[in-house]
C-alpha cells in the first residue's frame, strides 16, 4: 500500500466522516428543482407550495420567495404552484437532469387579474449553469427524431466523441468503439441507471437497449464529479423510462425488405420489433407502476459495406445474395423492465432489470471459399438492481443501491463453436479411419489434422477448410453496493457523500490450438484461464489405418469427451475475485455569480491473486535445494500489493449574466487497468517458461491504476432565446497507462504487462444550437483534436515484445487521433394545423425531416514496407516510416429521416423513412499499410507476389485474380446507401 502524506490522510478521514452517515454511492439518477416565485409585480411570495405531479415531493417558498426540491428521479414532470389569493399555476414538460439543477422561476397571477388556471410549457434551459464540465444531454424525442438508433449512435455525434469503427484490440465488438476525447476504449463508462455495465476484464459493452426505454441520455467528456469513479475519459449514463398514473405504450416495427433497385440500396434483411408498456399495477392507483420494454432484432448483415465488383462477381458465382456479406448476420433481444414504488411521502423504492442476447457472426475475406468456418459469438448481459430512496426532511435525503450485473462472451469456429468434443469418421461405434496414421475427422468439431491457409486454391481443395482455431470463452459478475446522502446544509451549500463496494467473479478460458484436442494426444496444454478447468474422457477404438493398399488395424486410446466445466476458489487458476470500494465528498456551492463544484474521491482496489515472487526466475531458483525445477510452487509466489489512490476534483461557473456563462475544470482521475491485463494463469505461465513459442501476453497483479490529470475551461453564450454558442478548451496528461513487454526470464522470456505508457491529449470543442425558429432546429458539433502517446491500447506493441526488442519511448498520434470532426444536425417540422393545405387537406401536417451530416478526417497507420498483407499467413509488416505517421482519407456521410405523424382512433401512428448515406459515398475506414490504399497492397509487383503468380499458374490458377479477390475486403469500406422502413404506433 502507498503511503500517504499527513493532508491526504486528514481529507481521507473527513470523507470517510461523511460517507459514514450511510454505508454505501449512487450515480446519477436524481436532480434538483429550485427557483423564485413572485407576483405579477416582481415582488417575491412566501408560503406558495411547489409540488411535482406523480411525485409525493414538494417544497414551501421562503421569505424571499426561494424554493427547492431535492432527490427528484430524472424525467419530465408536471409542476404545480398554488396560493391562496392567486390563480393555480401549471408548468408542463419540466425535465429533471440526473446531477444538476434545473431551475424554475414561476410568476404568479392574482385572481383578480387572472380566474383560470395558468399553464406555461417549460423548456430545457439553453445554459445548465451548475454544469461546471463537459456535459451533453439527449433526450427520448431528440433520439426518435435522430437518423439513428440506439444511444451509442446518438452519443456519437456529440462533440469530443470519436466513433471508431475498427478493431482496436484483442476481440471484435458488435458495436462501434466509442472513443472520448482521446482516451483509450476502455476509459469511457457506460451506466443505466446509475449501474456499471461494463466487462471489467475488457473495459468494453455489449449491453443494448431499446429506444423505447430511454429517457434520457447524459454524455459526461470532462470534470466528472467525485461520485464518479475509476474512469478516466467519459461517461454515458442512461436513465430508462418508468410508469406513470396512465398507461401507455408503443409498438414499433423496422425493416428493409421493402427497398431494392427502386430505391437504389440493397436488402440486407434488417428487422427490428419492439413493444413496451407502463401504467399503474393497479388501476387508477400512482404508487406502484411499472415498465417493460422487449426488442427482437435480426439482420442477414450485421455491419453492410460497400462492395466492389469483384467481390459482388465472386459472391455470385459462390453463389451468395451480393446484397451483402455472407456469414455476417446478427440476431439478438433485449427485455428492460421497472417497478416504482412511492412508499408513503418521501420514499421510494425502485426494483428493476435489464438482459440483452446478441448471437452474431464476423465475415473474414480470406474465409471467402471457406465462409461456414468464420468465427460465431455469442454476448449475454444481464442486470438486476433495487434502490431506495428516501427524504428525511425538505433538506436532506438518501439512495441505497444494490445491483448484480453478468456478462459472457463465446467465441469460437462457425461449425463448432462450442463444442470441443473431438468427432471423427466411423465405420462404427468403436472403430475409426486413419490415412497414414492420421486420423480423419467429420467436420462437426474442432479436431484437425490438416488446417489449409488461404492460397491459390481452389474451393474443391480445401477439402474440410480451414477451421477458425483459436476459442475463447469469458464470464465477469460483480455484485455491488451503493449509497450517498445529500443534504442541502445552507440554501447555498448542497453536500453530498457516499461510496460504493464490488465484488467480482471472473472467469476466463482461451485455447489457442482447440484442433489439436482429439486424437491420442490431445493438446492439453496451450490454454489460457482461470475459472475453468478441461475435463477429458477416453475410450479405447479399433483403428483401420489405410497407407497405399494396406490397411492396417490396431487398438488406441483416443479422446472421447470433452467439457469446459467452472472450478471453485480452490483451484490453483479457480475464479478470481477482485474487490473494489470507494468514498466520496462533493460540495455544490450556488450563489449569484458563481457556481463550485469540488470534492475529493478514495479509491482501493485489490485484485486478491498472487504475484511472482521473481520475474527473472519465476519458476524459482533452480541452484536453491528446496527448489523442484521447471515447477511454479507455492513458494514461488507473494501476496498481490492493493492499492489507494486520492483524487481530488473543483469546477467553477461563472454565470456572468443570464446569457452568459465562464467554467472552469480540474480533476484527477484514476483507473483501474483491464482486469484481463491484471490475471495470469500459473499453469499456463510455467507452460510457456519452460517451452517459450508463440506471443501470449501474461497479465501483472501488482499493476498500478491508470491516472489522468485534466484541465478544461470553457465559454457559453445564449443568442436571444433559441440559439446557444459554447467553446471548451481542454488538456488531458495520461500516465501509468499499461502496455505488454518483455520479461527477461529463465529458461524462457514471457511477456507481461507494465505501467509504461503515456500520453498527452488536448483539443477545442465547437457547439452550436438553434432550438426551433420557423420549424426549423440545429445542432453543430465540432472538435479539433490532437491524441499522442506512446500506444493506443495495452497490446499495441505485442509483435515488439514478441520479438523481445525495446522501442524508443516515443510519442506518435494514437490509433483514434481523428483531428477534425464535424456533425451537423438539422430538423424541420410541422405540427398540427400546420403546412400547406390543397382543398381542405395538409399532406404536411405532423411531417418532419431529420438530417445529419457527418465528416471527419482519417485516422492515422504506420507505413510498412511492401508485403502480403490480405491472408490468413500475413504477418505484420516492417515498418518504413514513424509510427502513425499516415492518415487515411476524410470520410462524410449524410443521414435522414422522414416522419409522418397520424392518428386511427385513439391511437398515433408514426411513419416513417430512414436513409443512411443518402449520397452513397465510398468511405474506406481502412487502408493497406503498404500502400496507404484502401484498394490494393502492391504486393503483386513486388518479386514474391510475382512468385506468388507464377506458382498459381503452374497449378492452373488464376492467381491474380484470386489476389485482387483478396484485396477488395468490403470490410475496410462503412456501410453504402441503405434505406429502411418504419412504422410505430403509441398509445
Amino acid at each position: 500500500m502507498l503511503r500517504r502524506a499527513p493532508w491526504a490522510m486528514a481529507a481521507f478521514a473527513i470523507a470517510l466522516a461523511m460517507a459514514l452517515v450511510v454505508p454505501i454511492a449512487q450515480s446519477g439518477t436524481t436532480g434538483k428543482l429550485s427557483g423564485k416565485v413572485s407576483n405579477d409585480k416582481k415582488e417575491p411570495l412566501a408560503g406558495v407550495n411547489i409540488r411535482l405531479e406523480g411525485q409525493r415531493l414538494g417544497a414551501m417558498t421562503n421569505e424571499q420567495g426561494e424554493y427547492f426540491v431535492l432527490g427528484i428521479p430524472s424525467g419530465t414532470y408536471i409542476v404545480r404552484a398554488n396560493l391562496l389569493g392567486h390563480a393555480p399555476y401549471v408548468a408542463e414538460n419540466v425535465q429533471i437532469t440526473p446531477d444538476f439543477t434545473t431551475e424554475l422561476n414561476i410568476q404568479l397571477k392574482t385572481e383578480a387579474v387572472e380566474l383560470n388556471e395558468v399553464r406555461v410549457e417549460a423548456e430545457r434551459p439553453l445554459l445548465q449553469k451548475d454544469a461546471t464540465g463537459t456535459t451533453r444531454f439527449i433526450d427520448a424525442a431528440d433520439i426518435q427524431k435522430l437518423p439513428t438508433r440506439g444511444y451509442r449512435d446518438a452519443a456519437a455525434n456529440q462533440t469530443g466523441v470519436v466513433n471508431f469503427q475498427r478493431q482496436i484490440d484483442n476481440e471484435t465488438q458488435n458495436n462501434n468503439t466509442l472513443i472520448v476525447r482521446g482516451g483509450r476504449p476502455n476509459e469511457t463508462a457506460y451506466f443505466v441507471d446509475g449501474f456499471s455495465q461494463q466487462d471489467p476484464l475488457t473495459g468494453t459493452s455489449s449491453t443494448s437497449i431499446s429506444n423505447n426505454a430511454i429517457q434520457e441520455v447524459v454524455l459526461m467528456t470532462g470534470g466528472f464529479a467525485p461520485e464518479y469513479g475509476r474512469i478516466m475519459s467519459g461517461a454515458v449514463n442512461v436513465i430508462t423510462r418508468e410508469g406513470g398514473s396512465k398507461y401507455f405504450g408503443a409498438v414499433e416495427a423496422i425493416t428493409d425488405n421493402l427497398s431494392g433497385d427502386w430505391v437504389g440500396a440493397p436488402v440486407t434483411d434488417y428487422n427490428v420489433y419492439d413493444v413496451s408498456l407502463g401504467g399503474p399495477v393497479l388501476p387508477g392507483g400512482d404508487d406502484l407502476t411499472f415498465y417493460f420494454s422487449g426488442e427482437r432484432r435480426w439482420q442477414r448483415d450485421r455491419g453492410p459495406t460497400t462492395m466492389s465488383s469483384v467481390t459482388t462477381d465472386a459472391f455470385e458465382q459462390l453463389g451468395f445474395d451480393t446484397d451483402f456479406k455472407p456469414n455476417n448476420g446478427s440476431g439478438g433481444f433485449t427485455a428492460q423492465g421497472k417497478l416504482s414504488w412511492q412508499i408513503g411521502t418521501g420514499m421510494n423504492l425502485k426494483v428493476g432489470g435489464l438482459g440483452s442476447s446478441d448471437d452474431w457472426q464476423q465475415y473474414l475475406n480470406p474465409y471467402v471459399f471457406n465462409i461456414n468456418h468464420t468465427p460465431n459469438y455469442e454476448d449475454r448481459n444481464q442486470s438486476y438492481f433495487a434502490s431506495f430512496n428516501q427524504t428525511l426532511n425538505p433538506k436532506t435525503f438518501y439512495n441505497l443501491g444494490l445491483n448484480y450485473f453478468q456478462t459472457e462472451r463465446k467465441r469460437g469456429d462457425g461449425i463448432a463453436f462450442d463444442n470441443l468434443n473431438p468427432q471423427y469418421v466411423s465405420g462404427g461405434a468403436d472403430t475409426i479411419m486413419a490415412r497414414d496414421g492420421i486420423l480423419e475427422s467429420t467436420g462437426g468439431g474442432y479436431f484437425r489434422q490438416n488446417n489449409p491457409r488461404f492460397s491459390t486454391s481452389l474451393p474443391q481443395f480445401w477439402e474440410e477448410g480451414h477451421v477458425f482455431d483459436d476459442y475463447l470463452q469469458r464470464q465477469s459478475s460483480y455484485m455491488g453496493f451503493q449509497g450517498s446522502v445529500t443534504s442541502q446544509v445552507t440554501p447555498h451549500n448542497q453536500l453530498k457523500a457516499g461510496g460504493d463496494y464490488q465484488h467480482h467473479t471472473l472467469r476466463f478460458f482461451n485455447h489457442f490450438f482447440p484442433v489439436q484436442l482429439g486424437g491420442t494426444s490431445p493438446n492439453l496444454r496451450d490454454w489460457d484461464g482461470y475459472g475453468y478447468d478441461l475435463n477429458v474422457t477416453y475410450r479405447d477404438v479399433i483403428v483401420k489405418d489405410v497407407r497405399d493398399d494396406t490397411t492396417i488395424v490396431t487398438s488406441r486410446r483416443v479422446v472421447d469427451q470433452i467439457s469446459l466445466d467452472e472450478n471453485g476458489d480452490e483451484a490453483t487458476d479457480g475464479p478470481k475475485h477482485p474487490k473494489t470500494w470507494s468514498l466520496f465528498g462533493q460540495d455544490k456551492y450556488e450563489r449569484e455569480g458563481v457556481i463550485v463544484n469540488g470534492g475529493l474521491r478514495f479509491d482501493h482496489i485489490n485484485v486478491d491473486t498472487p504475484a511472482l515472487a521473481s520475474e527473472s526466475l519465476p519458476l524459482g531458483d533452480p541452484d536453491a535445494p528446496s527448489n523442484i525445477a521447471d515447477s511454479l510452487e507455492t513458494q514461488d509466489l507473494v501476496g498481490n500489493r492493493t492499492y489507494t489512490r486520492l483524487s481530488p476534483r473543483l469546477g467553477v461557473a461563472f454565470p456572468v449574466d443570464d446569457k452568459t456563462l465562464l467554467r472552469f475544470n480540474y480533476g484527477q482521475f484514476y483507473q483501474q487497468p483491464n482486469l484481463q491485463d491484471l490475471y495470469v494463469s500459473y499453469r499456463f505461465l510455467q507452460h510457456k517458461v519452460r517451452t517459450g513459442g508463440y506471443f501470449v501476453g501474461f497479465g501483472n497483479p501488482n499493476l498500478k491504476p491508470e491516472l489522468t490529470t485534466a484541465y478544461e475551461v470553457g465559454f457559453a453564450r445564449q443568442i436571444g432565446d433559441d440559439v446557444r454558442l459554447d467553446v471548451t478548451a481542454y488538456y488531458k496528461d495520461v500516465k501509468d497507462l499499461v502496455e505488454v513487454t518483455t520479461i527477461a526470464s529463465f529458461p524462457n522470456n514471457f511477456s507481461s504487462y507494465r505501467n509504461r505508457d503515456f500520453a498527452t491529449i488536448k483539443g477545442v470543442d465547437l457547439g452550436f444550437m438553434m432550438r426551433p425558429i420557423n420549424h426549423i432546429s440545429t445542432n453543430i458539433a465540432y472538435s479539433l483534436s490532437y491524441a499522442q502517446g506512446t500506444g493506443s491500447v495495452s497490446n499495441t506493441q505485442r509483435n515488439i515484445a514478441w520479438q523481445a526488442t525495446q522501442p524508443p519511448k516515443q510519442t506518435s498520434p494514437l490509433d483514434f487521433d481523428q483531428r477534425h470532426k464535424l456533425s451537423a444536425n438539422v430538423d424541420w417540422r410541422l405540427g398540427n394545423d400546420e403546412g400547406v393545405s390543397w382543398g381542405g387537406i395538409r399532406p404536411f401536417e405532423n411531417f418532419g425531416i431529420n438530417v445529419l451530416y457527418n465528416v471527419a478526417s482519417g485516422t492515422p497507420h504506420t507505413p510498412t514496407f511492401t508485403y502480403d498483407e490480405v491472408t490468413l499467413a500475413a504477418v505484420a509488416g516492417v515498418p518504413s516510416g514513424p509510427l502513425n505517421s499516415r492518415y487515411g482519407p476524410w470520410t462524410s456521410n449524410l443521414d435522414l429521416k422522414a416522419t409522418k405523424a397520424f392518428s386511427i382512433g385513439r391511437v398515433g401512428m408514426e411513419g416513417f423513412v430512414w436513409v443512411l448515406n443518402l449520397f452513397d459515398a465510398q468511405n474506406p475506414i481502412a487502408v493497406y499499410t503498404s500502400s496507404s490504399d484502401a484498394n490494393t497492397t502492391g504486393f503483386l509487383n513486388t518479386e514474391d507476389g510475382q512468385n506468388f503468380l507464377s506458382t498459381a499458374a503452374a497449378n492452373g490458377q488464376d492467381g491474380r485474380a484470386l489476389y485482387n479477390l483478396a484485396e477488395n475486403n468490403p470490410n475496410i469500406y462503412s456501410n453504402p446507401r441503405l434505406v429502411r422502413f418504419g412504422l410505430r404506433a403509441n398509445f
